[in-house]
């Protein structure tokens, strides 16, 4: 049986391709689903709401995309409370990465230079892998960079097991 580390180096070479900060956390899961599916879902800006933690609705912001939904687009993102998050999609490349940036403001001073990678990679047994990564400069305050790599943590577990929920998992 392939590892997942067989099914996240794509992942990684994109995060270091597109970022010069450190991996904060990453989480990786096998569905039974196509990776045209599950890569349609997850880069679908209005059905963020659905699967993202912490989020109530999404919408899409492409007066700057060179494509709607892809390379300079926005994913809008309202929370529960507050104004919303403001993530410009850095690459694309369907169906199989998207990669974006939040604003260092998102953040509250926890991390700055974010990059979120997300990929879709085929099983040979069926199914696909779908690795997600957080990368980003924490904070040099103790508390906020403990902060920040638990945001991370909460937000990119509770987002796969939402992915967990819409597709069933191997």
């Amino acid at each position: 049986m392939a590892a997942f580390s067989d099914f996240t180096t794509f992942a990684n070479e994109t995060g270091a391709r597109l970022s010069d900060q450190p991996l904060l956390f990453e989480t990786t899961r096998h569905f039974d689903a196509t990776q045209h599916e599950i890569f349609d879902y997850v880069s679908d800006i209005e059905k963020l709401g659905e699967w993202i933690w912490a989020a109530k609705n999404s919408w899409p912001d492409n007066s700057n995309a060179e494509v709607p939904g892809q390379v300079g687009a926005v994913r809008v993102i309202q929370g529960l409370v507050g104004d919303p998050v403001r993530e410009v999609i850095k690459a694309y490349e369907a169906p199989r990465m998207l990669a974006y940036s939040a604003s260092d403001a998102a953040f509250l001073g926890m991390c700055t230079d974010h990059l979120g990678v997300l990929t879709c990679e085929p099983h040979p047994n069926g199914g696909t892998v779908v690795c997600w990564q957080a990368y980003g400069r924490l904070a040099p305050n103790r508390a906020k960079a403990w902060g920040g790599r638990k945001l991370f943590q909460v937000a990119l577990s509770n987002g796969m097991k939402n992915l967990e929920r819409k597709f069933t998992h191997r």
